[in-house]
């Protein structure tokens, strides 16, 4: 290995290393509650450091939203092997409730928290999510044109589909089931999505 193949390899390492950090105290402390200086503390570094590798906070951020959208499309792939378009929008949802329930940080990341929204424009993980969703939305388009809906109008069923889902993940990742017990949270979550699979039908 070259001199120079080292130091790209140390220099992921350590990219690696804030990264990791960062996602740790973000599932301790929330958002508010990560700095650039606990960072460093984590990993036992300067915070001049992390300066080396990342602009700031929200562009360190940024960089975990954007491996986040990348295990929530990965999450998703199984769907291409499903031709049935309803089958595969049902599958869609168990999917995307599975993905929130399992990986509440990385949800957190994606669709809750405001920050850093100013790398909007700019960031690869958006046009991630625009792929997934666009895949989402062909599939009820899919559906539309099967008939399996009384609407045509496919870009407001898909909102009200993606809206009830995200509701019931938000509720679940955000801990605002607290009138449940903990033990009937998620199954009441599950039992939530089959009932609405059964009513989506009409509209």
């Amino acid at each position: 290995m070259s001199i120079a193949d080292r130091k790209e390899r140390e220099k992921e390492e350590m990219r690696r290393n804030i990264l990791s950090a960062a996602l740790g105290l973000f599932r301790e402390k929330g958002y508010d509650g990560v700095s650039i200086r606990n960072i460093a503390d984590a990993i036992e570094y300067s915070p001049a450091t992390i300066y080396l590798y990342f602009r700031d906070k929200n562009e360190i951020f940024a960089a975990l939203q954007y491996e986040a959208a990348g295990v929530m499309r990965d999450h998703f792939l199984p769907l291409l092997q499903i031709e049935n378009p309803w089958e595969r929008l049902i599958d869609f949802g168990r999917r995307y409730m599975d993905f929130g329930l399992k990986y509440s940080d990385l949800y957190d990341l994606i669709f809750i928290i405001r920050a850093p929204m100013e790398h909007v424009e700019n960031q690869e993980c958006w046009a991630l999510g625009m792929t997934t969703h666009q895949f989402f939305t062909q599939t009820v388009q899919t559906c539309v044109d099967a008939r399996y809906f009384k609407s045509t109008d496919t870009e407001a069923i898909a909102y009200t589909l993606w809206a009830y889902v995200h509701g019931v993940v938000a509720l679940f990742v955000r801990d605002r089931m607290r009138m449940y017990p903990p033990e009937k949270r998620e199954e009441l979550a599950r039992k939530s999505f089959a009932m609405f699979t059964k009513m989506i039908e009409v509209l």
